[in-house]
């Protein structure tokens, strides 16, 4: 059968592409990409992943799709179908596909999104918040695989997976108005420990932050695309405008603007929850991150 051209999916409406019913349909009319590269951007939600995502699919030799892979294939799990939006930690295992449960869903996964895909492109991108619980078996069958992960302060995270989720629209079978903060705080956790855990699995991992990559893109999407062995991005475009969730603006770190939503106390219970993760990457109490991050707040709040 004929390959549904790209530019036709394009002109569906978002939930039109985002129906199991035509992806099930159409999955016939896919293919099976075998590209140089299958890149897949993984981390936390609110972390920074959509920048990221955005910024390497401007790139002119990197393809990406118009929205998170999981929403445009029948075969991967979501948190949603399990009433836990932005908080896949509460259903870990229900998320999980292990390696040995064999390549015919992977298969079909490559069929569906082949449709937003051009044919021959030779760099596919792909990001799924929850994809970080599937490194191992997106290492065994999109190969080669590329992961790069992106981590941002824990108290930043959490302020905005309690802003952004809304648990009641799902059914939540707990939650109808917002999550907890720190819940929102232990997903943030979670997703570093599975993370970590399975990236010696991972033969291409690259793990940047985001705070760096919003004071220096020019010099931390350098190190993004030597990774993956493609020429940079120029550095005018770094410095244009992007349109992430809603603002127009150049790449610049929202932290503040997260962290001045929160009271102290919440703050510390965010740090009762993760204070090791935010030890680790430098976020908690005297760490070299934390020191500027409290200075700015308090003058935000003198």
């Amino acid at each position: 059968m004929r390959q549904v051209p790209k530019r036709c999916m394009q002109l569906l409406h978002p939930r039109l592409q985002k129906s199991s019913l035509l992806q099930k349909a159409l999955t016939p009319l896919g293919f099976e990409p075998q590209p140089e590269r299958w890149i897949f951007i993984i981390g936390c939600y609110n972390s920074g992943t959509t920048l990221l995502n955005e910024i390497l699919a401007s790139h002119p030799d990197i393809e990406g799709l118009p929205h998170e892979g999981v929403v445009l294939t029948d075969v991967l799990p979501r948190p949603e179908e399990e009433g836990w939006t932005r908080m896949w930690h509460k259903c870990h295992d229900e998320m999980r596909i292990r390696p040995s449960e064999g390549p015919e869903r992977a298969r079909r996964i490559k069929r569906q999104w082949s449709l937003y895909y051009a044919s021959k492109a030779d760099n596919l991108l792909e990001k799924s918040i929850a994809n970080a619980v599937r490194i191992p078996y997106l290492q065994k069958y999109f190969r080669p695989a590329y992961f790069i992960y992106i981590v941002r302060d824990g108290y930043a995270v959490a302020e905005g997976i309690r802003r952004k989720a809304n648990p009641g629209r799902w059914d939540n079978p707990k939650y109808q108005g917002e999550y907890p903060i720190d819940l929102c705080a232990r997903q943030w956790r979670r997703s570093d420990d599975v993370v970590s855990a399975a990236r010696s699995r991972a033969e291409r991992f690259l793990h940047l932050r985001y705070e760096e990559l919003t004071e220096n893109p020019v010099q931390v999407v350098g190190q993004i695309t030597e990774f993956l062995g493609l020429p940079s991005l120029p550095e005018d475009v770094l410095r244009g405008k992007w349109n992430i969730n809603g603002y127009n603006e150049p790449i610049r770190n929202m932290n503040d603007r997260s962290l001045s939503r929160l009271s102290s106390g919440e703050m510390d219970r965010i740090e009762s929850e993760a204070a090791d993760t935010l030890r680790k990457y430098g976020y908690s109490g005297s760490g070299p991150l934390a020191c500027g991050r409290n200075r700015r707040l308090w003058r935000l709040r003198a």
